[in-house]
């Protein structure tokens, strides 16, 4: 019986092979969709989860407030904090800190001949961004699989270094890394290589490429009972606790009041404010982490977003079946008849076309899986998203049962309503044939093609308002002109003490315009630090966003000095650091300068009072500066100081180019620069790049998002497709009388179209506010945000209208075109 059935549904499928091929290609692009984004959505979900012991470990994150409205929110935490805690709490069973080790000059001898380095040997040197100190206890506490070594004992020894397996092939090929001697920084101290682990995989929240023993104690008490409460204040490692499973954190905070009252209250009392800690479980950190300082975080909205989509795209490929199988009921209606008057029960007409739908399924899932292993692998997809997705159904149960579940999901409600509609047609009727006249159902189809356009029309509108604002933001007026910007990180002391020299010299050049030093980057990090400033002839603590610049830094930015003037070299209190340029909201945010006031003047800020908090003396604004821009637009323009450092210790080497002849210009300045430094590669970037990798995330969910609109545009157009043919077929004879009658080509066509273009006005009356409530609260992320075009939203109606008429053309010419001779005879 089920052989027969089996060839039955087979037949029916071939006999009907277009729109067997309309409904699978939709079923199967909607369920490679999902697919993709159940991969996507499982990576994002299980951030940190593949550390065994993941449930125990907790982050240690601090807060601190201060007097003058002085708020920190900080990822790390005191060095000291760690061993400290656990010699207090016997719960914490161990604790682990990270500390980057900055940008690491790494010698690898014996490889491809390079720098020569101590001893004569001949090296090859790295510049590493992504090197980590750590406590031996890693291992202990995170899951890190080894390749080579013994984790237990990898880090217990002074000088010792655990490649990933990525850096330890780049270093040393095919060869075993193990016991070999890198030597790193500039004095090229010597360090073994004691371990070689796995790579760390790509959903996981902190990421280095090699952990460095030697990770420093800090100050701990001393036997005495002396001790410094400040230092505790100061955030500089990552911190790690390592509890009992199903510990419960209210336990370590109801605990905690003695230990704050003897290391961090002293320190608190002097500057009138306290200090919190948070404990954040290792596998929220991605997501639900607000702390500052912190390594990028996953935005869970997105998350929720594209599984929405994914469901939303299923659900569109769903409707295209049903629609299908409902139009051509009437079709079907004579084998009903003939089914019924045979014996077949309803249960049984049931079963059969339920059936059919699950073996469409199941043909549509093979498909599916064929296009995920194409996209994956033979597409830029993963680079796109900055992930490692792979279909290895034998090792991912999870993603096999839900694959198996989209498959039969995907089949009952495709199949569910047909087959309970079917089934129902009157057995006399269905001999007869009147059913194909009858109009049940037509309803139904109308509601479903409206649902799908306005899926397909909102998810478009939305991803156009998405990409209008990433275009708002690269191109807005910051407050500085970040293109033609070269940053050349300093890498050597012996090039911070030449500096000046080498200012003077690339300055010759005429395509080099301008060069400064800084320590920051605006749009990487740019660090709070607490000052004292005069408010009302008093001094009052605050917080400030601090850049440490060298001179003619403002002209080589091209800011706009409201007032006063730029860092001098050759005035002492430049030079001594006793001068301050602040910003407009600064000046605003100290009563220095109210714009709305009738004498309102940025000279006003001038010659005020401003020191950092310790300092021994007050300083003096010599500048205001117009607002600019040192973060992401997402957030608003922060209250921020310009304080004068010495060029000798910059950490970033500034140089304003010229808009001709960049390539050869950096040629030239590669060549300068090998002259002062010529341990290190010459390595550059310039600020508009680096600053526009803020968005880089935006950008990547902008551009999903963009592929999904387009999928659900065409998932819909196919179920358009399907029915404009189905509809020209059932009008044939209709269109024949009404060509003897005279009616035109033109007008035939139109009334094919003009269902379905009623259709999509409808839609489109709907999914407009519907895009613009999601649009207007995506935006509210964006301190600075574009504005809704309502011409936009036209435009895209306007263009769902050209795109169903044209994708209706093809079916309804044809109908039109046809001799109604041809369309008659039968009659």
């Amino acid at each position: 019986m089920l052989k027969t059935y089996l060839k039955f549904t087979i037949r029916t499928f071939w006999r009907e092979r277009f729109y067997t091929l309309l409904n699978i290609l939709g079923l199967s692009v909607g369920m490679a969709v999902s697919v993709i984004i159940l991969l996507y959505l499982q990576n994002d979900l299980t951030y940190d989860r593949h550390h065994q012991k993941h449930r125990q470990i907790y982050r240690l994150v601090m807060n601190a407030e201060a007097e003058g409205g002085i708020e920190l929110h900080m990822a790390n935490s005191a060095r000291e904090l760690g061993p400290m805690l656990q010699s207090d709490f016997p719960e914490i069973q161990s604790y682990v800190r990270f500390e980057g080790a900055g940008r690491t000059l790494v010698n690898v001898p014996g490889t491809v001949p390079g720098t020569v380095s101590t001893g004569g040997r001949e090296t090859t040197a790295y510049n590493e961004a992504r090197l980590m100190y750590t406590d031996p206890s890693v291992f202990e506490v995170f899951t890190h699989p080894f390749r080579e070594g013994n984790p237990q004992t990898a880090l217990r020894q002074a000088n010792s270094i655990v490649l990933t397996t990525t850096l330890a092939r780049k270093y040393f090929g095919d060869q075993s890394a193990l016991g070999k001697t890198l030597w790193l920084g500039e004095g090229k101290e010597p360090y073994s290589v004691t371990g070689v682990m796995e790579d760390l995989p790509d959903n996981t929240h902190l990421r280095f490429d090699g952990l460095l023993s030697g990770m420093e104690e800090g100050n701990l008490p001393g036997s005495d009972g002396s001790f410094n409460s400040e230092i505790l204040w100061n955030g500089n490692v990552y911190t790690y606790l390592l509890f009992p499973e199903d510990y419960e954190p209210a336990g370590f905070f109801a605990k905690f009041q003695p230990f704050y009252d003897q290391y961090l209250k002293p320190f608190g009392e002097q500057v009138n404010g306290r200090l919190w800690f948070g404990l954040e479980p290792l596998a929220e950190v991605h997501f639900y982490s607000q702390q500052d300082q912190d390594e990028p975080q996953g935005n869970l909205a997105y998350a929720y977003t594209f599984g929405g989509i994914g469901l939303f795209i299923l659900l569109l490929a769903c409707i295209n079946y049903m629609n299908m199988a409902t139009a051509r009921a009437g079709n079907r209606s004579k084998e009903v008849g003939v089914r019924k008057v045979l014996g077949s029960s309803r249960q049984a007409l049931f079963l059969t076309f339920l059936g059919e739908s699950l073996l469409l399924s199941v043909m549509a899932s093979i498909l599916a899986l064929g296009l995920v292993e194409v996209v994956l692998i033979g597409t830029p997809f993963n680079a796109l998203i900055q992930k490692e997705l792979s279909l290895d159904l034998a090792y991912n149960p999870v993603l096999l049962s839900g694959i198996l579940s989209i498959t039969l999901l995907l089949g009952l409600l495709s199949g569910l309503y047909p087959a309970l509609y079917l089934p129902s047609l009157n057995t006399i009727k269905s001999l007869k044939g009147l059913a194909k006249t009858s109009s049940s159902g037509l309803t139904l189809r109308k509601t479903l093609v409206t649902f799908q356009f306005i899926i397909s029309m909102v998810i478009v509108i939305c991803t156009l308002l998405m990409q209008q604002q990433l275009d708002f933001m690269r191109s807005k007026e910051l407050g500085f002109d970040k293109e033609h910007l070269l940053l050349v990180p300093i890498q050597d002391t012996l090039v911070e003490s030449q500096i000046p020299v080498i200012s003077h010299e690339l300055q010759a050049n005429r395509h080099i315009l301008g060069t400064t030093v800084s320590h920051h980057v605006p749009g990487v990090r740019v660090g709070n630090q607490a000052f004292v400033a005069e408010v009302d002839s008093s001094m009052t603590n605050t917080g400030l966003r601090v850049l440490f610049v060298g001179k003619d830094y403002i002209r080589t930015m091209d800011m706009k000095l409201l007032a006063g003037r730029d860092f001098r070299e050759d005035i002492a209190q430049d030079a001594n650091g006793h001068s301050f340029i602040v910003n407009e909201t600064a000046a605003r945010a100290f009563g220095w300068y109210q714009p709305e006031q009738p004498d309102a003047s940025p000279e006003k800020a001038l010659d005020k009072k401003l020191m950092s908090y310790g300092a021994q003396e007050p300083g003096r604004v010599v500048g205001v500066v117009q607002d600019f821009n040192i973060g992401s637009l997402h957030n608003p323009i922060e209250p921020t100081v310009l304080v004068p450092m010495n060029e000798k210790n910059g950490s970033y080497f500034y140089i304003r180019l010229a808009g001709e002849n960049l390539l050869e210009t950096i040629d030239y300045l590669r060549e300068q620069w090998a002259r002062y430094d010529p341990n290190h590669p010459f390595e550059y970037a310039f600020l508009d790049q680096k600053f526009n990798e803020q968005y880089q995330a935006d950008e990547r969910q902008s551009t999903l998002i963009a592929i999904l609109s387009g999928i659900c545009l065409l998932i819909a157009l196919l179920g358009v497709l399907g029915l404009s043919a189905y509809t020209a077929e059932q009008r044939t004879k209709e269109i024949g009388v009404r060509k003897v009658l005279g009616a035109k080509v033109a007008q035939i066509v139109y009334l094919l179209f003009s269902d379905v273009m009623y259709l999509i006005l409808t839609a489109s009356i709907i999914a407009m506010p519907v895009a613009y409530i999601i649009a207007h609260r995506w935006l509210q992320d964006f301190a600075y945000r574009t504005e809704m075009n309502v011409l936009l939203f036209l435009l895209v109606a306007l263009a769902a209208l050209m795109i169903t008429f044209i994708t209706m053309s093809f079916h309804s010419l044809k109908t039109a075109q046809r001799n109604p001779v041809d369309s008659l005879r039968d009659e």
